[in-house]
């Protein structure tokens, strides 16, 4: 779409002169805002989200110590690199560890981490570096972790005693999401603040609060936090296989706010120990959920493939794709690994699924 053109009055022509090309038609800004691109994290929050983050924004992942959030800002960095996003992160905490880097088609040799190695960063000389990475053209569409807010600390507490107080730390972030709020736009990178829970001491409310002031709060466009759903959902629980060994966690996100989709979801994903989030392992619960799979006790009948059947042919040339009873025992499984370890030797039925599930929730 061709941006409108008008004659300019001259106090708009004296604007111009002085400022720059500030002053847009609202159409053309709405236009701009259609063609920012769509971040996508695994295939059950996106769903949740309205369609995953756009480029331009702010994301807070807010739970308790080792509850998966670095994992899950590691997988949105992964996805972001097939898309040739660079990734810069702040290892605030200085507690980054190889298994950190076990996520499925993260490259680290394509990651610029800032850690300090002799001495302590405070929080103004972190941000600061952030800002000056982020401004320049090389990272323009890049993606910033900062992991953690809650573990930065400004000079004057770094360089003076244990006294308690964190009252400088609002300060220099208000600075900081002013200064890259007004960026972040324009350049179409993503901030991913990880954030942790603290005490909420005012009395009333919820007993938890996500740490880093207010201000983060305001600038962040999506947020989402780990929580339970009372006392029959836990906000994060033991993932095992049938064999009853432990092979991740389940953990369950609330959306508070999502700049592609209404709030107060919540929804279940899996970390995989050794990979990142499980994007099959979704895709097969949300396909149960939606009948795509049906499951009678121990059984799952994969009745989707009635809708692609020359994918069932592929797979197995032997059944006749045309007999539906036939087509139904060829594609029925007994357990859930079976059928997982099925459709992870078979990326095009994921995708197949994925496609499936959005039709059917968009309508």
């Amino acid at each position: 779409m061709a941006k409108t053109t008008e004659k300019k009055p001259e106090y708009l022509a004296k604007i111009f002169k002085d400022y720059g090309n500030i002053i847009s038609n609202g159409l053309d800004v709405l236009e701009e805002k259609k063609n920012y691109k769509t971040i996508s994290i695994s295939p059950a929050i996106d769903i949740a989200l309205g369609g995953g983050i756009k480029e331009g924004s702010w994301l807070t992942l807010t739970g308790d110590p080792k509850s998966g959030k670095t994992t899950t800002a590691m997988q949105i960095a992964a996805n972001c690199q097939k898309e040739g996003r660079p990734i810069i992160y702040l290892d605030v905490e200085g507690r980054l560890k190889d298994m950190n880097f076990e996520v499925h088609d993260l490259d680290p040799s394509k990651m610029k981490i800032v850690h300090p190695e002799d001495t302590p960063l405070p929080a103004e000389d972190f941000l600061d570096v952030a800002h000056k990475l982020m401004s320049h053209p090389d990272y323009y569409g890049g993606v910033l972790i900062i992991d953690s807010i809650s573990s930065l600390i400004p000079a004057k507490e770094l360089d003076g005693d244990m006294t308690p107080g964190r009252a400088g730390l609002p300060k220099v972030l208000s600075i900081f999401t002013k200064k890259i709020g007004q960026l972040l736009p324009r350049q179409r990178g993503l901030i991913i603040a990880v954030t942790h829970y603290i005490a909420n001491t005012a009395g009333f409310g919820k007993h938890k609060m996500s740490d880093g002031g207010n201000k983060i709060q305001y600038q962040a466009d999506t947020r989402m936090e780990i929580s339970g759903g009372g006392e029959r959902v836990s906000a994060v629980s033991p993932w095992t296989s049938a064999g009853g060994d432990r092979i991740g966690q389940v953990i369950n996100w609330k959306i508070i706010c999502s700049s592609m989709g209404p709030p107060g979801g919540q929804v279940q994903s899996y970390i995989r120990y050794g990979h990142g989030i499980d994007k099959t392992q979704e895709t097969l619960m949300l396909a149960c959920d939606l009948g795509l799979i049906q499951k009678a006790g121990a059984w799952f009948n994969c009745v989707f493939m009635s809708d692609c059947k020359k994918m069932a042919k592929k797979i197995k040339p032997e059944v006749n794709v045309d007999d539906e009873e036939a087509l139904g025992k060829a594609f029925k499984f007994q357990g859930q690994d079976n059928l997982y370890n099925f459709l992870a030797e078979k990326p095009e039925l994921v995708k197949f699924l994925e496609s499936s599930i959005k039709e059917m929730l968009n309508g």
